[in-house]
């Protein structure tokens, strides 16, 4: 039981800080996510975990893998997830995972989200600017009337984004807690 509530609290304090309304961005203001876990297998058996988790989460491992590398323990991933926010209904994304031995490095990337009625759209640093710039609108709005539908439309723009970060981090939590207790260890 302890080794359940240890992820589910390490997941719990991960997405409690990033549920401020905005996206973490690289040094590139890319939207990029990442996990480094020190699971106690060799390389060949993370990086068969993280096949099998493939599997298991995207069904189709031939459509979700991209890319394979078992000598490397290099694995890539294309595929995409479910997600509510008020424009996309999934979110389609870039997943590398190296794997070494006793640890492996899971980063997610080139977020595009998808919906049945747009093209998709790359998902970047615009998100984030968008909440600053309804921040923005609020302090300076004078009109009541005004002011409520900027709160509304801050609180729409922000639950979007938290909503994309939950989604992303649950798969890497998925990742690190499959990983962690396939074939007993």
């Amino acid at each position: 039981m302890k080794y359940l509530l240890l992820p589910l609290l390490l997941f719990i304090v991960q997405t409690g800080f990033c549920q401020d309304g905005f996206l973490p961005l690289n040094e590139q203001k890319q939207v990029y996510y990442s996990d480094v876990a020190n699971p106690h297998k060799s390389k060949a058996e993370i990086y068969k975990s993280a096949q099998n988790w493939v599997t298991h989460t995207f069904g189709n491992y031939e459509n979700a893998v991209t890319q394979e590398d078992p000598a490397s323990g290099k694995l890539t991933i294309n595929s995409y997830i479910p997600v509510v926010t008020s424009l996309y209904n999934y979110i389609r994304f870039d997943l590398v995972i190296d794997c070494k031995d006793n640890q492996y490095q899971a980063r997610i990337d080139k977020l595009d989200g998808i919906s049945p009625t747009r093209t998709p759209i790359r998902i970047s640093s615009k998100e984030n600017d968008s909440v600053l710039a309804k921040e923005v609108s609020i302090k300076t709005e004078t009109n009541k009337k005004k002011r409520t539908e900027s709160e509304q439309l801050l609180q729409i723009a922000k639950t979007d984004n938290d909503n994309i970060n939950h989604a992303i981090y649950k798969l890497l939590a998925g990742l690190k807690e499959f990983i962690k207790s396939e074939n007993g260890h």
